[in-house]
Parts: C-alpha cells; structure tokens; sequence
C-alpha cells in the first residue's frame, strides 16, 4: 500500500490529461458570453424575468418556506461528476409559475433543509431525467426522495418516445425552444456567466407547464396511476445505493462470462468502487469497463502479469497491482455454490422465433395504448419472462406480473402464452390502438 500522499500523486497522474483538456473545452465554451435566451412563451404556469440567485442562509429559508406552502415545484442541478468520486455539486435550480431561483451550494449554504424538502411526500418534485438530481437527499439523509415526477418517464406513458431530451420534450408540450446546452461549462467557476444563468433558469422554466400538459393527458388515457407507480419505483432506496449484485452485471460484456469469470468480476467490482471512493476519482476513472472484462476473463494471478493487461494504467498497476491479484485469487477461490449465477442458455432458433413474436406482440400491446415500449420492458426481458413462463412448473414471479407492468402488459402476454388469449389492432385518430382479450 502507498501513502497517502503517493495516492494523491496518482490519482492526479489519472486525470491530468481529463483536466486538461476539460480546462481547454471550458476556456473554449466561455469565449462567447452573449449565447441566445430561450424563446420565452407567455403562459401563467411559466416565470418570467430573470432568475433569483440564493446566497444567504436567509434568502434559503424563506424559498424553502415558499416551495412547500405551494406543494409543487420544478427541480434540476448541476454538477461536475467526472472528476471525484461524489459529484462536486454546483448548482441547484427549482421553478415555480412565479419564479426562477438558483441556489448556489458553493456560497456554504446548508442544504440539509432543502434535501428534506425533496423527501417530503407532501411536496411534489417536478424533474426531467432526474436520477443523479435526486441522488444526494439518499446520501444526505440516509431516506429515498418522495412525490417525484419525473416528466422524461411520464411522457413515455402518452405515446411521445422514451427517453426524451428536455429540449424536445419541452417544445413539444409547450412549443419553447429551450437554448443549445452548455456542454463544456465551469458550472464551479464564480461568478456564473449571464449565459450560465440563463441556461439554469431555462432548465426549469418549463418544468411545472410540462408536468401539468403530461397530466392532462395522462388523464385522458388513463395512465396517471401507472406514471406515478413508475416514477415512484425510480425513487426506491436500494435505486441509488451501491449494490455489487447488480452493479457487476452493469459492466458491458458482464453476460458472456462464465460463473468463475463473473465472481472475479464481482470482486473486482467491489474491490474497484473502494479504491476508487479513497482516492477519490469516479469508479471507471480509476479503471475502464474493458480492463475489468479482461481481467475477469484472464484472470491474473501474479503482478509479474499484470503488465501484459491491454489498457491498464501503469500507475493503477503500481499502486492497486497487489489488491487486483488477491480480489482474484478471492474470487478464483470460491466455493461452487457461491458463484454468480449465469442467464439460461441460448434460446434455439425455434425458440427464438416465439421470442421474437412475443417481443412483437409486446410492442404492438404498448404502442396500442400509448405508452413507449422502453418504459415498460426490454427485449432481454421478454426473453426472461418466455423462458420463466415455458420452462417452469412454478408460478411465474416475473416483473411483467407486478404493479402496473401486469395491468397494461404482463396479464396479457401471459394470456396468449396459454393460448387464452388474443391481441385485436386498429388505426384510429393517427395512432396504433391496441385491445387484449382473454
């Protein structure tokens, strides 16, 4: 093991070049202040005027008191998630018909307050792709978010695509063209541009007509219930919270492995998430996915081998080179029955033929009644439901037959699958409609 001050020196060797070509895309992005404002609309629901800044612990509260005797209000933040391990926070945003504010976490505001107004259940929280925004109340307070609408997943439930951006989304609900996101901002540098002020503010500007146009129509079909329970599902604890039995499996081409490759993945997986924590740097900063598939797939027994590993930093070899070998050997070591089970074999073509079917028929049921179909399912997983369906005497326990998922699609497929059942399609006011019968 280093010192704590060798780590230093190596953490800052992995991201010298990162740094330095952010600090030039930066300088490059800050070139031109005078970038274009959004082409407001006129619309009760939406602020006008400038944003407020919030700096003082003062001005804090007494927002803090406002959004909660509203019950409702837009959310998003920005932040820096490439250079440390946590996010360096930078921005927070919240919108009400009546205003715009920014919050600036950098100005040694405490925040405790308003994270715990993001997990009020009587407070809504209107966001658009909202996972990392919401992150930090789980961080913070050790509780998930709560009354969280997230208006990227709602909108795949009244026939628009998910996921959709927030600059298309916006200009589809409202007709606002939103300005070009600023890719390569200091959203840590202070003071904030006028540019940088406006982009925040239009961030959230739209957020609470965008939500209230997403229900109306989510009324009109029917659907409100199943956008809340999916955006409530978005919100549960384990969603945010560091789970090797899951986060092994999120590493690009995880499935190919064998059992004893994969548990030299998982280990190396959690092996990878505590160095990176300590020395401070982003999980896949501190080693690419595709070091880590290689290292599970030739496992490497002795440091003498690790510098034949294709792509792996010489300085992660020096200072990590002796953890990675005995994770292995861990992992290597392990009893049969501890291993990580692997997906059922390839389906046959036959096999895959109904799959394929079935897949159609899934898209047609969710196109038919307005929701995208990568709201509620996958291929893989129609793949997984067939196969649980087919091959066991149990009764299936499949996501597909649970909440929401088992009203709009899984009762159905299940149906036809015992050949109960029938799909009846018609074009009807320029959309798909879609029927199930039993």
């Amino acid at each position: 093991m280093g010192s704590a001050s060798e780590k230093d020196k190596s953490s800052r060797h992995f991201m010298s070049y990162r740094s330095a070509h952010r600090a030039r895309s930066h300088a490059s992005a800050h070139e031109n202040d005078a970038g274009p404002s959004a082409g407001h609309i006129e619309h009760p629901l939406v602020p006008t005027g400038p944003a407020t800044l919030i700096k003082q612990p003062a001005q804090l509260d007494e927002l803090i008191a406002q959004l909660r005797s509203l019950g409702q209000f837009g959310y998003d933040s920005e932040f820096i998630g490439e250079l440390t391990y946590i996010p360096k926070l930078c921005l927070v945003q919240v919108s009400t018909p009546q205003n715009v504010s920014l919050i600036d976490p950098l100005a040694g505001l405490d925040l405790k307050p308003f994270w715990e107004l993001l997990a009020d259940p009587k407070v809504e929280k209107i966001v658009h792709a909202g996972e990392q925004d919401l992150e930090p109340v789980v961080r913070e307070l050790g509780r998930a978010p709560a009354n969280v609408f997230d208006i990227q997943i709602a909108a795949g439930f009244i026939g628009l695509p998910y996921p959709l951006s927030l600059s298309k989304l916006t200009f589809e609900l409202s007709g606002a063209k939103l300005p070009k996101g600023l890719t390569f901002t200091r959203w840590d540098q202070r003071p904030l541009s006028s540019s940088q002020l406006r982009y925040a503010a239009d961030d959230v500007r739209y957020l609470v007509l965008s939500r209230h146009e997403i229900g109306r129509r989510l009324d009109a079909l029917g659907h409100a219930n199943w956008a809340a329970e999916e955006c409530g599902n978005q919100c549960k604890l384990e969603h945010f919270q560091f789970d090797p039995a899951q986060q092994y499996m999120r590493v690009r081409g995880a499935t190919s492995l064998a059992p004893r490759n994969l548990a030299v993945l998982r280990q190396l997986t959690v092996w990878r998430d505590t160095a990176a924590r300590a020395a401070n740097l982003p999980p896949r900063a501190l080693l690419r996915d595709e070091v880590m598939i290689d290292l599970a797939r030739n496992p490497v027994r002795t440091t003498a081998k690790l510098a034949s590993v294709k792509g792996l930093p010489r300085p992660v070899e020096a200072e990590y080179g002796q953890q990675i070998v005995q994770t292995t050997e861990q992992a290597l070591a392990l009893p049969e029955e501890q291993l990580p089970a692997v997906r059922d074999t390839e389906p046959s073509p036959p096999e895959k033929f109904r799959i394929d079917s079935l897949w159609a028929a899934t898209q047609a049921l969710c196109a038919g009644q307005g929701i995208d179909v990568a709201v509620a399912t996958s291929r893989q997983e129609i793949t997984d439901f067939y196969q649980q369906v087919t091959s066991s005497e149990q009764p299936p326990t499949h996501r597909l037959l649970h909440g929401w998922r088992s009203q709009a699609l899984g009762d159905a497929l299940l149906n036809l699958l015992a050949g109960k059942g029938r799909i009846e399609l018609g074009w009807n006011d320029s959309n798909l409609r879609a029927n199930a019968h039993s």
